[in-house]
């Protein structure tokens, strides 16, 4: 089964700034863990939400709103995809990373095939 984890953002990185060496050295340290192991797929960090984009829609017409979003807590700030045999396996595999960013978040989603 493939999931993708899902890291969310803060005010720090939304501002453009660069994340904290530290625990991005920490995280890296999980991700060649992943590769050793042999489940990550892919893993990008996404720049902040001022760069982007928004589609919504109003009376069924798009509307296309440029970033950025003020709802910070719901924005990612980078994605994994990962190749594990159960959701267990996947959730250690996120808490691991919770470990090298204490209090961020992380969803975990089932990729559908």
């Amino acid at each position: 089964m493939r999931y993708m984890l899902l890291h969310k953002t803060n005010e720090n990185l939304e501002a453009g700034n660069p994340p904290d060496p530290e625990m991005l050295a920490r995280a890296d340290e999980v991700l060649e863990e992943m590769r050793q192991a042999g489940v990550l797929l892919t893993a990008e960090g996404l720049m902040p939400s001022s760069r982007g984009a928004r589609i919504t829609f109003q009376d069924s017409n798009p509307r296309v709103t440029d970033g950025p979003f003020t709802e910070t807590k719901e924005l990612v700030a980078g994605l994994s995809i990962i190749r594990v045999d159960t959701k267990a396996d996947a959730i250690r595999w996120a808490l691991r990373f919770a470990e090298a960013d204490p209090g961020t978040e992380i969803d975990i989603l089932e990729l559908a095939d």
